[in-house]
């Protein structure tokens, strides 16, 4: 059977969020434990830090986009990159241009996956751009990346109540939402892979950002189930490296004889 291992990590352009210095060493030293055939990176750019990266963790082929953007995606893969595309939004929004990148692999068969960073000011606007990008209507079996968005399963009532309520009116954020994410799990039928394999954690134990909040994501549309069966998904602490942990999901694909 085999294994497919994946991640998805907000790099923060390859520097720490205090000092600014380099951060690639550090978070190539933390993902390479775990021996990952994909990793999707959000707010990476085509330089020497996503090169020396990619080198790093023996993640030959790659693909990003748009270029020479703040918010620009990418993937590093142990497999070639068989299609990709970049889609970026139509409209204005205050948080910046915004896009979704997809893409399949070689020798991984019944698999299309997209990542995206989402606007980090308003719900609205991230409904807008994936609504716009569409990934149930495009057929993306995975949908992994930085959404800026919020479950409610999450949190315990005190713990919404004081750090995810209270820390975003202290600092004159947006209420709390969790349209988004309904929309992609009840709408659209993804299901959150994190939450299904860790029904009962709550709270600063699953918390991707800074902030106490989970807001980093895969998702797997239910068709995949045939073919994939999630194995694992945990949240790799990235110590401060940079300012999300990553996010961790194993597959094991399902033989043919068991299809059948």
């Amino acid at each position: 059977m085999a294994t497919l291992r994946i991640a998805t990590i907000n790099v923060h352009s390859f520097r720490r969020p205090r000092s600014t210095s380099r951060n690639v060493s550090e978070l190539a030293a933390i993902l390479s434990p775990f021996n990952l055939d994909v990793i999707a990176v959000q707010e990476m750019q085509e330089n020497d830090e996503w090169r020396d990266f990619s080198q790093r963790l023996c993640l030959p082929f790659s693909a990003y986009g748009p270029p020479k953007r703040t918010f620009c995606n990418g993937i590093i893969s142990r497999y070639p990159i068989a299609c990709s595309s970049i889609q970026q939004i139509t409209f204005f929004c205050n948080g910046g241009n915004r896009s979704m990148l997809q893409f399949c692999l070689e020798g991984i068969e019944n698999l299309t996956f997209a990542v995206t960073h989402l606007d980090h000011r308003n719900e609205d606007d991230r409904i807008k751009q994936i609504q716009e990008f569409n990934p149930h209507k495009e057929n993306i079996d995975i949908v992994i990346g930085d959404m800026n968005a919020l479950t409610r399963e999450d949190y315990s009532d005190t713990y919404y109540r004081d750090i995810v309520v209270g820390k975003r009116q202290t600092a004159g954020w947006e209420k709390p939402r969790f349209d988004l994410t309904h929309l992609i799990t009840h709408q659209w039928n993804y299901q959150d892979a994190f939450r299904t394999m860790n029904s009962t954690l709550k709270d600063e134990q699953v918390a991707t950002c800074p902030y106490g909040t989970r807001i980093d994501y895969i998702y797997t549309h239910p068709r995949m189930n045939d073919y994939w069966k999630l194995n694992e998904c945990s949240i790799i602490d990235t110590k401060g490296e940079t300012d999300h942990h990553a996010v961790f999901a194993e597959f094991k694909q399902i033989t043919k004889d068991k299809i059948d």
